[in-house]
């Protein structure tokens, strides 16, 4: 997508972070209905490694967050069936003792060295192995250690976002994916959950192709998160609920992660609000081909430094210092 005058933006609370606070949040406000909502979401065993030989376990946290088309009975098995889907890939750290949360994003198509499987693109290790494995390879990657695992189903989008009534996407220039014919005009568009699920999910005739398709759903997700917590449907218990259900029946985090510790996280993300909350993606060096693969390599220096400074709490100065919250663009 061509985007001439776009504008760099503030940090924003990036799309999967987005959704799993409003729904955690809401769901903690509604009480009555909380243990629903918490039996509704899937608990994956063995999505983190086992003990052994896995990096040191530093102060604060770190959570694995994955977008995915999903598909299957429920969506704690789905990835079992081979034909998940690692469509966004985000690392949320939140240092102990800083009153700051980092997302750092990592592009699907970034080729990496997977374990066990030799070279490949990041995505292939959660389609081949799972939770697990790509647990695995972003641990390896960084040298830092994953404490949990969370997964959002974007099929769950549709079911979402109709029992919002919608919502109103704001575009500042015009979409059009000519593979498709699909065509959103500059300016306000209502998108039914139908609409919404191809806003986000396609990748054809776009110019940046992966990293496109994540501004789209960056960019529609804030508004989901905007109209889930506005007046009109929390003033609607049944509207509020249907929500509340289908954005529940949508994640899955790991067997050992609890209400209880989602609900701390995210009263501590709120403390933080997204003036705190730093988004960036691991730069690439250059893209390529390997073999048929359309990938992306990674800048091997600015990606050994960020997790390093990760690992000893000085992450803020070290984007300052390289410029990477430049990597965080919006298309409003």
């Amino acid at each position: 997508m061509a985007r001439p005058g776009t504008r760099r933006r503030r940090m924003l609370v990036p799309a999967l972070l987005c959704c799993l606070a409003v729904a955690v949040t809401l769901a903690i406000a509604v009480a009555w209905r909380a243990d629903v909502y918490d039996r509704n979401i899937g608990r994956i065993p063995d999505a983190v490694p086992d003990e052994g030989g896995r990096p040191v376990d530093d102060p604060g946290e770190n959570w694995l967050l994955i977008g995915s088309d999903m598909r299957g009975e429920s969506t704690a098995d789905k990835w079992r069936e081979g034909e998940a889907d690692a469509d966004v890939i985000m690392l949320l750290h939140v240092p102990e003792g800083e009153a700051r949360a980092y997302v750092v994003a990592i592009s699907r198509d970034a080729w990496v060295d997977i374990p066990g499987h030799g070279e490949g693109k990041i995505a292939d290790a959660y389609s081949e192995g799972g939770p697990k494995l790509l647990t695995q390879t972003v641990e390896d990657l960084g040298g830092v250690r994953v404490d949990h695992f969370a997964a959002v189903d974007f099929a769950g989008f549709e079911a979402m976002t109709d029992a919002l009534g919608g919502v109103v996407i704001d575009l500042p220039y015009e979409v059009y994916d000519p593979t498709n014919g699909w065509y959103w005009e500059a300016g306000e568009n209502h998108m039914d959950g139908e609409e919404a699920l191809r806003f986000v999910r396609e990748r054809k005739g776009l110019s940046g192709s992966d990293l496109d398709r994540i501004e789209r759903q960056q960019v529609f997700l804030r508004a989901m998160a905007e109209k889930a917590v506005s007046e009109e449907v929390r003033g609607d218990p049944s509207r509020l609920d249907a929500f509340l259900v289908a954005a529940s029946e949508s994640v899955a985090v790991d067997e050992d992660t609890t209400m209880g510790m989602m609900r701390g996280l995210m009263m501590r993300l709120v403390g933080i609000g997204p003036e705190g909350t730093v988004f960036m993606m691991l730069p690439a060096s250059s893209t390529g081909w390997e073999g048929e693969q359309n990938v992306v390599y990674l800048d091997e220096e600015i990606v050994s430094g960020v997790f390093q400074r990760v690992r000893e709490g000085e992450l803020m100065p070290y984007i300052t210092e390289k410029g990477l919250e430049n990597e965080a663009e919006s298309i409003d």
